[in-house]
C-alpha cells in the first residue's frame, strides 16, 4: 500500500511540475481517466503497484 501511495505520489508531483491535467497524465502514462483520478487524489488501494511503476516509468520517458 505504501509502495502505491510513494509511486501516486511521484506521478502527481511530476504532473503537477509539468502542467498536465487528467487527460494530459492519461495520456502521457496509457492509464484510463478513472484510473488516472484515483492516481491524483492518493485513492490508489486497488491498483497494483505494477501499474503505476509502467506509468511512472512512461511519464518520466524511461523504457518500460
Amino acid at each position: 500500500m505504501a509502495q502505491a501511495r510513494t509511486l501516486a505520489g511521484w506521478i502527481a508531483v511530476i504532473a503537477e511540475d509539468r502542467g498536465l491535467d487528467e487527460r494530459g497524465v492519461a495520456a502521457a502514462t496509457g492509464l484510463d481517466i478513472e484510473d488516472v483520478r484515483a492516481v491524483l487524489d492518493g485513492t490508489v488501494f486497488m491498483m497494483p503497484v505494477s501499474t503505476l511503476d509502467r506509468a511512472l516509468r512512461r511519464l518520466e520517458g524511461r523504457p518500460n
